[in-house]
């Protein structure tokens, strides 16, 4: 039983740095659109819907696995020490 516990703990603290990378893929992403203003610009609608499907998935997706890691982290310290 412990190996599971131990699994859990490890595979959640190798998310983590998966779910940092994502945002900064994200972050790239918006700062390569922003003009000389600060604002996004898009060439075509098509793009403008295609990055904000994109990057709402991933950012929700990133948001998702970071509560199961933190979720899996805790579950690791409630089944050692609880």
């Amino acid at each position: 039983m412990e190996d599971d516990s131990l699994n859990t703990l490890i595979i959640s603290v190798l998310a983590i740095p998966f779910v940092i990378a994502i945002q900064l893929w994200v972050k790239e992403r918006k700062d390569r659109r922003r003009n000389k203003e600060g604002e996004e610009e898009f060439k075509t609608t098509r793009e403008a819907i295609f990055s904000f499907f994109i990057e709402g998935i991933a950012v929700v997706g990133g948001l998702a696995i970071l509560i199961v890691a933190t979720s899996g982290i805790a579950r690791y310290f409630i089944h050692t020490f609880g």
